[in-house]
């Protein structure tokens, strides 16, 4: 009986030492992501940027297939309001309204890539996708480089 009560002592103890560690480690990732976040230059709840206008130009084109396929030119008046950091744009998306993709433009945007504070910048991105229609609803999406996403309602003219 004693051999049995002293074997449960030490399982008790090998977990205690067990969560101790995990406990241990989850804090040292936490408090080293936070101090890092602390540390960076520009965080992205300061981000306040603005799509102040957008307009999609649509040039179809058939493929030697025949399928039809869209060369869709984007243009953009993007605001960034004085009290927020200069900021870089590095992606440019056009989606559907449901939320599917139309077309994306990874890497820095044509126009003006960065944007100081107090200014107003045309920006603007050429994609190619599936062909529309005149009229069809889209969203125009900008990404930072902080990875703040601003968005503005359109359609295809």
């Amino acid at each position: 009986m004693r051999s049995r009560r002293s074997i449960s002592d030490i399982v008790a103890v090998v977990l205690l030492i067990v969560i101790a560690i995990a406990a241990a480690v989850i804090i040292y990732m936490w408090l080293s992501g936070l101090i890092g976040s602390v540390h960076s230059g520009t965080s992205a709840t300061q981000v306040k940027l603005e799509i102040t206008g957008a307009r999609v130009t649509e040039a179809i084109g058939t493929t030697a297939s025949g399928s039809k396929y869209g060369n869709y030119t984007v243009y953009t008046t993007v605001y960034n309001p004085p009290d927020s950091p200069t900021v870089s744009l590095t992606v440019g998306e056009l989606l559907f309204t449901n939320g599917s993709m139309l077309c994306s433009v990874p890497g820095t945007l044509a126009g003006a890539p960065t944007v100081a504070p107090g200014q107003a910048l045309p920006i603007y991105f050429n994609c190619t996708g599936p062909a529309t229609l005149p009229g069809t609803p889209l969203e125009v999406i900008l990404v930072t480089s902080q990875g703040v996403q601003v968005s503005y309602a359109t359609s295809v003219s």
